[in-house]
């Protein structure tokens, strides 16, 4: 009687599957090289994807722009890089920084973007600023959850730009006098297609904070996520009813953007599910202005050349095609069916995730929306600015 190392397996044409090094079976190894070439085969495709929608660099603009961040850190690397590869100066300011609005002054700028500017950069600084009689913009990212407090912020700067288009109305309604939509995008220096290790592969990701209505959606599907290699990841989520059923597919921090990528890129579905904006626990929504607008996370996830399964904003449809470029869901009932179809169906998966990736590439950047915002800001004096770019280059 052999032992349970050495033991043969039945399988189902000889009758016996044999044992290899490592305690692998054939069939395994078998079922192992398969989907390995299968997803360097998709990787490959993602490349040429790429490759098809190359990434300009080239500077078009001389102009000379401060970025201050604040602790949105995928955000702020798309924003400092797209703005890298378009203006002829790029400052990065710390929001902390003491005096900063003195020091901004102090380095002439055509333009200061503050990012969000809700939860770091004092409003008095923002103030001072204009006061130094330097133009100044804010790009709002997180409408319409904190406008309690942006709307003490948004009177302050010369433009605002948000990526809800539920509240434009909202911030010129408080008289401000250059309010403009403006979504958030996909970082390609950080958000592409890569090949992971088997720590990073997934039939389910999803990362993002346990609000209550992810809580209360994830409960709904917890037994079908039972079946599945599932990876969870964000504060909160020991709120979960189902949680020692999930615990052990759950991390309870923060994944870092680098391995937030990687983990999209190694993941088979990718779930988007936006945070409610009626939430009085986290949110500072008092007015109880409503969500409309794609999360940042819809543009990443894209971006990494994997199905993105996402609830539905009333913008979507102008990002993405349902059905072709991304996948939506209205339901638990209709998320687990679809799950189950895409799981079931791999080439219709990675077709509609490639279609995804080159939507993304080729409009969904922030170069893209960048552009934009410099338009806006600056109008016809960007075709002068490009040619005393073009004289001194």
């Amino acid at each position: 009687m052999r032992s349970g190392r050495q033991a043969t397996f039945i399988r189902r044409r000889t009758g016996k599957t044999r044992r290899l090094a490592g305690g692998r079976t054939e069939d395994g190894f078998r079922a192992g090289h398969a989907d390995g070439w299968s997803d360097g085969y998709h990787y490959g495709r993602c490349r040429k994807v790429m490759e098809q929608v190359p990434d300009p660099s080239e500077i078009l603009y001389d102009l000379h722009v401060v970025f201050v961040h604040e602790a949105l850190f995928a955000l702020n690397e798309g924003i400092r890089s797209g703005l890298e590869s378009l203006v002829s100066r790029v400052s990065v300011v710390n929001p902390m920084q003491a005096d900063a609005a003195a020091y901004i002054a102090g380095l002439a700028p055509d333009l200061v973007l503050v990012l969000n500017g809700v939860h770091a950069f004092p409003p008095e600084q923002a103030q001072a600023l204009k006061q130094y009689g330097v133009k100044t913009a804010v790009w709002f990212a997180d409408d319409p959850y904190f406008t309690d407090v942006s709307s003490q912020i948004a009177p302050l700067y010369d433009y605002v730009f948000t990526h809800e288009m539920g509240c434009v109305p909202f911030y010129q309604g408080l008289g401000c006098p250059n309010v403009h939509y403006l979504p958030l995008a996909a970082s390609r220096k950080v958000f592409y297609p890569q090949p992971v290790g088997s720590e990073y592969r997934t039939d389910i990701c999803f990362i993002g904070t346990g609000f209550w209505n992810r809580i209360s959606f994830f409960d709904q599907i917890s037994r079908y996520l039972t079946g599945k290699k599932v990876m969870i990841s964000g504060g909160l989520w020991t709120r979960l009813k189902a949680y020692p059923r999930l615990k052990h597919r759950i991390t309870l921090a923060g994944t870092p953007f680098e391995q937030t990528a990687a983990y999209y890129s190694g993941a088979k579905i990718v779930v988007n599910l936006h945070r409610a904006a009626e939430d009085s626990q986290h949110n500072k929504n008092s007015r109880r202005l409503p969500a409309l607008s794609v999360n940042p996370r819809t543009f990443e996830m894209a971006a990494c050349g994997t199905l993105q399964l996402t609830d539905i904003r009333q913008d979507l449809n102008d990002f993405y095609i349902p059905g072709s470029e991304i996948e939506t869901y209205t339901s638990a009932q209709e998320w687990i069916e679809k799950v189950e179809y895409y799981l079931n169906h791999e080439d219709r998966r990675r077709e509609v995730a490639l279609r995804g990736l080159h939507r993304t590439m080729k409009e969904h950047t922030y170069r893209h929306r960048l552009i934009q915002l410099l338009t806006t800001v600056f109008g016809d004096r960007l075709e002068s600015a490009n040619k005393r770019s073009e004289v001194t280059s």
